[in-house]
């Protein structure tokens, strides 16, 4: 697909654009007709700062995100964000499932799909926890070669504090999220239901409309986005 935009009375293509542009319309589209998670995979791999900015609104002091992060043989994380400030690193393991999924079923229950990620993003936790410097190490050999965020210098991943990330004494503050759905078709119950996840569960489960919400505000006006 071809888009052109204005940007200081000229014409040009969206390969003009900042690297962190996400266009909104482009997303609403691939939103509305993808039928599984691999395509909102491959875009949000291309477009990471989607999910780090719907996920990190106060950013940090030093920033990463990773693509399908393996965690021994048989865990890979769709994608793990990184983000510090003052005293901690925070980890965010994220989970993509189909848009065009339903999160609850008509009787009420997690649907297969969501209940499949809630078991699978605790897995992560528990194998986490269970090898908290294994991943710690990973965690900093990947800021250092495979980030996509683009935002800081990988080579001694640390914050203003001087934290650093492969320090065992660094406190890292885990969350697991699971993007799921579309909020046009969550009933008022189902939306309070899928609130309660992150007390009942330990896990934030939210539609892609919370992405679109983001891109839709923060990448609104796309002469903002211009290359010069």
């Amino acid at each position: 697909m071809f888009l052109a935009f204005s940007c200081q009375g000229w014409k040009f293509s969206s390969s003009r654009m900042n690297n962190e542009y996400v266009n909104p319309d482009i997303l609403a589209l691939l939103l509305d007709s993808a039928k599984g998670e691999r395509e909102l995979l491959s875009f949000f791999g291309k477009h990471p700062h989607a999910i780090y900015w719907t996920l990190c609104r106060s950013s940090g002091h030093c920033r990463y995100a990773f693509r399908e992060f393996p965690m021994g043989s048989t865990h890979v994380a769709d994608f793990v964000l990184l983000n510090s400030y003052s005293g901690v690193w925070e980890i965010k393991f994220v989970e993509l499932e189909p848009a065009s999924t339903m999160m609850f079923t008509k009787a009420g229950v997690p649907a297969k799909r969501l209940a499949g990620a809630v078991k699978q993003v605790g897995d992560w936790i528990a194998y986490f926890e269970r090898n908290r410097e294994q991943v710690r190490a990973d965690l900093v050999r990947w800021a250092g070669t495979k980030d996509i965020l683009g935002y800081s210098d990988g080579d001694t991943p640390t914050n203003f504090s001087g934290d650093m990330l492969a320090d065992p004494a660094t406190y890292l503050a885990v969350s697991s999220h699971i993007f799921i759905g579309r909020r046009s078709a969550l009933k008022k119950d189902e939306r309070s239901q899928k609130a309660r996840y992150p007390s009942r569960h330990s896990v934030e489960v939210a539609t892609y409309d919370r992405i679109l919400d983001l891109v839709r505000e923060r990448y609104k006006n796309a002469e903002d986005w211009c290359s010069e």
